[in-house]
């Protein structure tokens, strides 16, 4: 089962109760897979800074934390796999931007296009390979194109049970060699050559769990 903090409000392996109040929503989805999403979120508002965007700050923070919404329908068993998926597993997991999109629109709440857009399209990718859509170039939106960015940066520097770490050299190269296939070339290379900003905020995040409950200032929290 994905972690989640509130498991006896919601198990976070079913719908979540439409009635689900708001923060506890976004908690329990953006704790999937360690806090991945709200990691994310964190990378995506500094990464929307970096860049000079001028994208709404808590609007793609809240995209960040929520882009992974259709996690809460895989199954832990996949989510958790300590090796390598299999092909039939990689094909359930390809299913969660539309589940994650479902889900948004099941529960009773009205959210920007920037958090559907997220849901949907963040395993989108710049020359037209990605899912589920296979968008290419500029038809994948600004918001969605920072967020995949942020996505790959966290997922790659986090541990989980089937891979280490990734260092921050690693990362570094690995912006730079997607630059123009998975991502908008001039985003990846500003990301590849501000990656110790972008550090600092992820390294920041691990105080969160120092605070027990209580959310640093800079965490969405409603």
């Amino acid at each position: 089962m994905p972690d989640c903090t509130i498991a006896s409000t919601w198990d976070a392996g079913t719908l979540p109760p439409p009635s689900l109040p708001h923060k506890e929503f976004i908690r329990g989805v953006s704790n999937i897979q360690n806090g991945h999403g709200r990691r994310v979120g964190l990378l995506a508002a500094r990464i929307n800074e970096l860049a000079g965007f001028g994208l709404n700050q808590s609007i793609i923070q809240l995209a960040g934390e929520l882009h992974d919404t259709g996690k809460v329908l895989t199954g832990g068993d996949i989510l958790h796999a300590p090796r390598p998926l299999t092909p039939e597993e990689k094909s359930v997991i390809r299913k969660h931007p539309l589940l994650g999109l479902g889900v948004l629109q099941w529960y009773e709440h009205d959210f920007p296009r920037e958090v559907m857009d997220a849901a949907l399209l963040h395993h989108e990718r710049w020359d037209g390979t990605g899912y589920p859509l296979g968008l290419k170039g500029q038809n994948i939106p600004l918001w969605v194109q920072v967020i995949s960015v942020a996505d790959t940066i966290d997922a790659c520097l986090s541990k989980r049970n089937y891979k280490h770490s990734w260092t921050p050299e690693a990362v570094r190269k690995i912006l730079q060699q997607e630059a123009g296939r998975a991502f908008e070339p001039k985003l990846a290379i500003l990301c590849a050559d501000h990656l110790d900003d972008l550090l600092e905020v992820w390294n920041a995040d691990y105080a969160w769990e120092k605070l027990g409950n209580k959310l640093p200032a800079n965490l969405h929290s409603n």
